[in-house]
């Protein structure tokens, strides 16, 4: 069993590496995790899992796909990459609670499409209905994170080959 590095409790880079360490015990070391994230050295993996530094997105990119962690991705997007302020953070969640998720909000879809047909019907925006657009966006990006909740639970199970 790895010794929890209690600095670096909290951070999500750290976080991930130990989720990842139940099921691959070379994970439980940052020693072990370089191995599996080819250009990262020990003492950089550490800055990113103590704070000390960001990693790059690539870095990012290897640490989700060797921890099969694919909500690292979004995180880094929503939390560090100044482009990602119009990202939302996708949880980790069951299976099962992704796909009820993503089936409740197509019937939403569908009352929103309405909606926004309506809106769109002469091809002008009027003032009084200017309002409704940053309630619109933001139930189209909720949409965009159901789908991307699902997303990351079929890229986790295409790698271990089961849902979890």
């Amino acid at each position: 069993m790895p010794r929890q590095a209690t600095k670096a409790v909290g951070n999500r880079y750290y976080e991930a590496r130990m989720r990842a360490a139940k099921c691959n015990r070379a994970f439980g070391t940052r020693a072990g995790a370089i191995e599996y994230l080819p250009g990262v050295t020990e003492d950089c993996l550490k800055k990113y899992e103590l704070g000390l530094s960001n990693p790059p997105n690539t870095v990012v990119a290897l640490m989700a796909d060797a921890y099969n962690e694919p909500e690292l991705r979004i995180w880094y997007c929503v939390h560090e990459c100044p482009l990602g302020k119009y990202c939302r953070e996708v949880p980790i969640m069951p299976a099962e609670r992704a796909l009820i998720r993503f089936q409740n909000s197509i019937y939403e879809m569908e009352r929103l499409a309405r909606q926004l047909s309506l809106l769109m019907e002469n091809g002008e925006l009027k003032e009084s209905e200017q309002p409704q657009i940053p309630e619109i966006r933001d139930r189209i990006l909720e949409f965009r994170r159901r789908a991307d909740e699902n997303l990351a639970v079929l890229e986790r199970a295409a790698k271990i080959g089961r849902f979890d």
